[in-house]
């Protein structure tokens, strides 16, 4: 090859590398897969109706932003979601949208209501509507080992 002929190489052109491409895929991957609610384990329903979810059965709690999805108990789905480090660090939300009631999906950090398009923020805060309020939030109760959720 001559240098005149290397000149007219495009950058983009160029072959790339293995380990290049390796890291151009994990980049995209890691900033386009949201962070989904996963399944909870360790969950008991009291003979009061209480729903008892141990902590330690779920990891995703374990971090701010973490999520559980709690589905079918007492006919309800529920989120449990890590808001802050601390016993005090949890909300409970029926995942219920608060315009006609459809279940709401989770989309990376929010959740949004497939009928509508109401959205709302991980925490329940009402964000677009339709919906004119927050998703309810359940009372808890919190130790160092569960959460119960009213």
């Amino acid at each position: 090859m001559n240098s005149q002929n290397d000149s007219n190489v495009s950058p983009l052109s160029a072959p790339i590398s293995r380990r290049g491409a390796l890291c151009a895929l994990a980049t995209l991957t890691l900033g386009l897969i949201p962070a989904t609610a996963v399944a909870a384990t360790g969950v008991r329903v009291l003979k009061n109706g209480r729903i008892e979810v141990t902590l330690a059965k779920n990891p995703a709690l374990k971090e701010v932003g973490g999520v559980v999805r709690i589905d079918n108990v007492n006919g309800r789905s529920i989120a449990l979601v890590r808001t802050a480090k601390g016993k005090k660090g949890f909300v409970a939300l029926d995942l219920r949208c608060t315009h006609e009631g459809t279940l709401v999906q989770q989309d990376g950090t929010s959740w949004f209501c497939p009928n509508h398009g109401a959205k709302f923020a991980i925490a329940g805060d009402l964000e677009i509507g339709p919906a004119r309020t927050p998703l309810r939030k359940l009372r808890i109760q919190a130790t160092s080992k569960v959460v119960t959720i009213s």
